[in-house]
């Protein structure tokens, strides 16, 4: 009898462990109001919601007590909506607010869903213990993988196309054509001269100048390596300045930048100014947009960008496109860099800063949402600034890359209302190195196969689309490029 009492209270202590946190109706509660953070006008509604156990928070900060809660929930469309478009959080916003990996929702569509889809999740929440009280922090996030190792394309069946050229040359006369067969000699010798290069760049791979460690980029160009795809060589770089110019000197054949940045390269202008302008370089396409965060800590008492004159400020690390923007924000609210205290700094020692006191603002260009910037609300109350009308009217000009841009309400916890800023695209881009071949195998792979960059490790992959690929250019599309994009869609039935 001993024996079973003693088990019997074991097991209410196991389930007391296993069900900690908050109980299913606060949780069903939290859920909403994320939700409707993320996706704004009801656009999505909670139908069903089944509390999954819970565990505690290993990382949570010293002396406070945190649990991770895990739910599935099912939600009803009650509006058209796209998470896949710019002007919107999107399925980035969406796995934010549900605290899940993209692999952990379903019933998303290319193209936009429908009123009366169902989409589902496999969700967490984060809470930590205040008196008797569970708190909702935020959710528990999406943590990008690594992508898997690369792999080459397989070669197709070459032998019938030197049959065919075998025969041209055999109907040629030696003796009474040599203006002919001098052409074929040029034409034979200039192909085995490009597939050398070809089969060389295939083999080492296709390097891709990206950017710092735990950036979006990098996580996009990693992202880019799957099984029967383009052989690439992700390349870690200061950003996008030192991205471009990697392309311009032929030692890498991608590159990712910022669109201002890009025309800044290809004019000769800014940054580029003593290098002269690049008239070779291509955009493959534009891949989704970056929006100038300038955030500060909830308890500054800061309003506006203006307040930053005498502040401490960390602007990015030199050799980053993200930086030079920065500066023309702060120069279009009348700051120059004897104005403020300049922190040189990237953005997770930057935020790591911030939460120390050691800076009082930190400013980034950066695709929504920003994981770093989600998961240092969660330690610590920040928000984001408004740029000024007058700021985003001069800085959106014609040709200035930028353009006037909201981000969205719900697009980081309790982030309430939209924020007025300016954005510039993310931009895939190209030298002259590669051949039209190569550049339309590799538009077609990013842009017209579906493929889904989320689940293999880059979040704002999600945003990434042929029917997005031309806005916010400002560099000329490689017409490869362009012929790829113009091409029909192919049928949502069609094999991945």
């Amino acid at each position: 009898m001993r024996l079973r009492l003693d088990l019997l209270l074991g097991l209410l202590v196991l389930l007391a462990g296993c069900s900690g946190g908050p109980d299913v109706q606060a949780l069903r509660r939290d859920v909403e109001t994320r939700v409707a953070q993320a996706v704004p006008g009801d656009a999505l509604v909670l139908q069903d919601l089944e509390r999954r156990g819970s565990q505690r928070d290993q990382k949570a900060p010293a002396g406070e007590t945190r649990r991770i809660v895990y739910y599935d929930a099912s939600f009803r469309v009650q509006k058209d909506v796209d998470f896949g478009a710019w002007d919107a959080p999107g399925m980035a916003g969406l796995v934010s607010a549900l605290g899940c990996g993209p692999k952990g929702v379903s019933g998303v569509q290319s193209g936009g869903n429908k009123v009366g889809d169902i989409v589902r999740a496999h969700g967490t929440a984060l809470y930590k213990r205040e008196g008797e009280q569970w708190v909702a922090v935020a959710g528990a996030g999406f943590r990008p993988k690594e992508a898997p190792a690369y792999a080459t394309n397989a070669a197709t069946g070459p032998a019938a196309v030197l049959e065919a050229m075998r025969k041209v040359i055999e109907s040629v006369s030696k003796e009474t054509s040599p203006a002919q067969m001098a052409i074929i000699e040029e034409e034979l010798t200039a192909a085995h001269a490009a597939i050398r290069a070809r089969l060389a760049r295939a083999n080492e791979g296709y390097a891709i100048a990206a950017g710092p460690e735990q950036g979006q980029y990098l996580r996009f160009a990693r992202a880019l390596a799957e099984p029967n795809g383009p052989r690439t060589t992700p390349l870690v770089t200061f950003g996008g300045e030192e991205n471009l110019e990697l392309l311009r000197q032929g030692k890498v054949q991608v590159a990712l930048a910022q669109a201002d940045s890009a025309l800044a390269a290809y004019e000769g202008t800014g940054a580029f100014q003593a290098k002269g302008p690049a008239p070779a370089l291509r955009a493959i396409g534009s891949l989704y947009p970056e929006a100038v965060h300038v955030i500060v800590r909830a308890d500054s008492g800061l309003a506006s960008v203006s307040n930053l004159r005498g502040r401490r400020v960390a602007v990015g690390q030199p050799g980053s496109a993200s930086r030079t923007t920065v500066l023309r924000v702060l120069e279009a609210h009348g700051l120059g860099l004897r104005d403020i205290q300049v922190r040189e700094l990237g953005l997770a020692d930057a935020l790591l800063a911030l939460e120390r006191k050691d800076v009082d603002a930190v400013l980034q260009v950066i695709g929504i949402p920003a994981d770093s910037v989600r998961d240092a609300l969660t330690d610590v109350p920040l928000k984001l600034l408004p740029l000024s009308d007058r700021a985003i009217a001069q800085l959106s000009a014609s040709r200035s890359g930028l353009f006037a841009y909201a981000i969205p309400v719900g697009s980081y916890p309790s982030q309430a209302v939209e924020v007025r800023t300016v954005a510039t695209a993310a931009v895939l881009l190209v030298g002259a190195e590669l051949s039209e071949a190569e550049v339309s195998a590799l538009t077609n792979f990013v842009f017209r196969k579906g493929r889904d960059f989320a689940a293999r490790g880059s979040a704002q992959g999600m945003q990434v689309s042929a029917a997005t690929a031309r806005e916010g250019l400002t560099v000329p599309l490689h017409t490869a490029a362009a012929r790829v994009l113009a091409a029909p869609a192919p049928p949502a039935s069609a094999p991945r």
